[in-house]
């Protein structure tokens, strides 16, 4: 894969649709459905992640943020996107790239997805989506990402979708709460995507 050396330029599509879910760049008025995503179980999405909690208290919080990531998306300084159901009414959840290395080219992923949206694929789904994002538009080398060991539903979900399992950090660094974690990491490579 050649180095991405002006990713503003990076001709991405507007949406990826998949069988029950539509992927794509947050736009105006996506906050009010992105604060319901959360409000529906914060305590449940804080136990992992520490902004359900400290931010987005209101739905201008979500909207802010919404705008934020619309216009992050542009520059190509974050890839960030929604999930949602097929007629877009509902948030499912949130995916998308950060922390680039244009140079390998290698991108960070992550994702959540509200309890309710939960075992029915729907992660699944969406993160394979990402994946041919990655991969077939973007022309990255590499997917990685970041979970912590406890978190077994995300680490599954990497696993499903194909990511391989390339480190166990022991004690590698201070959850949000305050406890020293065990880290995952996980990562997909061009050529295995190809083959999957």
């Amino acid at each position: 894969m050649p180095a991405i050396v002006h990713p503003r330029l990076l001709d991405l599509p507007p949406q990826l649709e998949g069988e029950r879910v539509v992927v794509r760049p947050y736009r105006a008025g996506d906050g009010e459905r992105f604060f319901a995503a959360l409000e529906e179980d914060r305590a449940d999405l804080s136990r992992w992640m520490e902004w359900p909690v400290t931010k987005h208290q209101t739905v201008d919080e979500s909207e802010s943020y919404v705008r934020n990531m619309a216009g992050r998306w542009l520059t190509r300084e974050g890839l960030i996107m929604g999930i949602f159901s097929k007629d877009e009414k509902t948030l499912y959840g949130g995916t998308g790239f950060h922390g680039f290395d244009w140079a390998v080219p290698s991108i960070e992923i992550g994702w959540f997805l509200r309890k309710s949206a939960r075992g029915q694929g729907i992660a699944t789904e969406a993160v394979s989506l990402c994946c041919k994002l990655a991969f077939e538009h973007i022309q990255a080398n590499r997917v990685w990402g970041t979970i912590d060991v406890l978190n077994a539903g995300s680490w599954k979900l990497a696993e499903r979708v194909g990511f391989t399992r390339e480190a166990h950090l022991r004690g590698e660094c201070r959850d949000h709460h305050g406890v020293i974690r065990d880290t995952f990491v996980y990562a997909m490579l061009a050529r295995e995507w190809s083959t999957r």
